[in-house]
This record gives structure tokens, sequence and C-alpha cells, in this order.
């Protein structure tokens, strides 16, 4: 979810062009708080994220990172937004890097502002958006296995899932929500090989209906896997 900022403030605005991904970073500063803005970050669909920010004078380098702890194989772009308060007055240059836990870090685009004037003690925060936009990540396809794009009914209130098993096995099917919790879960048992439909009400495991929003397939057939996203309009 998108946060506001309220208040009145003096805006003053950067915009540069990412370097990774075609993300871009940019600044503003509302009062005297800078907020450094990184929009269309990539990331897995369903990320553990990690921010970390460091001052140096008047360089500031904010990191960004997964934690990879999630079960999705798909990627989503986020929006990211870093708020630094207490900052001396004068010129600051920011750098955003995309941090990994082997202490790799790439730069993703740097942008730059003015403080005029210091009112806090110095404090920073973090906030990213939901799922922006979402694509399934590359994987290697044995010829058989197949899980199709999942098609919304037209009454939007339930989801078709079909695979094709070039074996018979056993199958089963998890749905996750963004967050990576178990949503719903399919144990189908022992399947002949051939093409199948699972159809999904939207429902949890519990019966209640999903709020709108991106999840995740997940097949497992013996020991294959294929994930997919779908998107729950109701």
């Amino acid at each position: 979810m998108k946060h506001a900022w309220f208040g009145s403030f003096v805006l003053l605005t950067l915009i540069t062009l990412g370097q990774v991904n075609g993300s871009e970073v940019w600044s503003e500063v509302k009062g005297n708080t800078a907020i450094v803005h990184h929009d269309m970050a990539y990331f897995n669909c369903c990320p553990d994220m990690f921010f970390e920010i460091l001052r140096d004078g008047f360089t500031i380098d904010i990191y960004e990172g997964d934690l990879y702890t999630h079960p999705c194989n798909c990627d989503c772009h986020f929006n990211f937004t870093h708020e630094l308060e207490g900052l001396e007055p004068g010129a600051y240059n920011a750098r955003v890097w995309r941090g990994f836990l082997d202490g790799r870090n790439y730069l993703c685009d740097s942008t730059t502002f003015n403080i005029l004037e210091r009112v806090f003690l110095f404090n920073t925060s973090s906030w990213m958006t939901d799922c922006l936009t979402h694509g399934i990540a590359e994987e290697s396809q044995d010829e058989g296995l197949t899980l199709e794009p999942v098609s919304q009914l037209p009454n939007q209130e339930s989801a078709k899932i079909e695979f094709h098993l070039p074996f018979p096995e056993a199958v089963g099917i998890q749905i996750f929500d963004v967050s990576g919790s178990l949503v719903k879960k399919f144990e189908l048992g022992g399947v002949a090989a051939g093409d199948h439909l699972v159809v999904w009400d939207t429902r949890n495991q519990v019966g209640q209906q999903v709020s709108r929003g991106i999840y995740f397939v997940r097949l497992e057939a013996g020991e294959d896997i294929r994930t997919l996203s779908l998107v729950v309009l109701r």
C-alpha cells in the first residue's frame, strides 16, 4: 500500500534515470526531511526486504536487498521510499544500491538534494508499495509437465488452473499471497497422465473469500515444480 505524506513543505526535486532494470531514482525535500524515491525497482514478487541507510558526510548510501526466504518464483516492480530526517544543512548525494547477502552491491543510480536547516535528530525510515507489475521468472522446463497461465472466469469469482502431466504422478497445488503465506492447497493424490483442470473459487482454506490482489500458484508433480501468478479482481 502506498503511504501518503502530509504537511506543508518546500519542494526541491531532482530526477535521474536509473541504471538497473529501467528503474528511476529521484529525491525531494519536504520541510527539512529528505525523501529518496526508487521507482520500479525489480525484485521477487514476494520479497523479504531489508533496507540499510548509511551516512558519510554529505554522501548517503541506501542499500535495498532481499533475504530470499520466499516460496515464489516470479518477479515484480516496486516503488521504494526512504525518509531521512535531521540532516545537517548542505548539498547531499544519495546513492541507491541493490545489496546482496554475500556482500555484492550494484549501483542503481544516485540523486542530489539540498537541506536548508537541521530540525530533527537524524532518523531514517523506509517504505515500499505493493507489486506494481509481475511476471513469471524464467526457469528451465522439462518436456512434458506444464502449468498454463491462469484464466479468470467471467464472474471473476473463480480461476482455472490448467496443467499437463506427461506421466501419472501425485500432484499438489498450493496458492500463496504476496507475503508468502499459504492461502489454499489442493492435494489431488495420484493423477493420470494428460490435461487436467482445477477451479479455485478464490476462497482460502477455511472458506473465506480472499481479498483482491496478486497470488501465486505452485504446482508440485513428483519432484517437478512449476509456478505462476494470478490476479484476483473481486
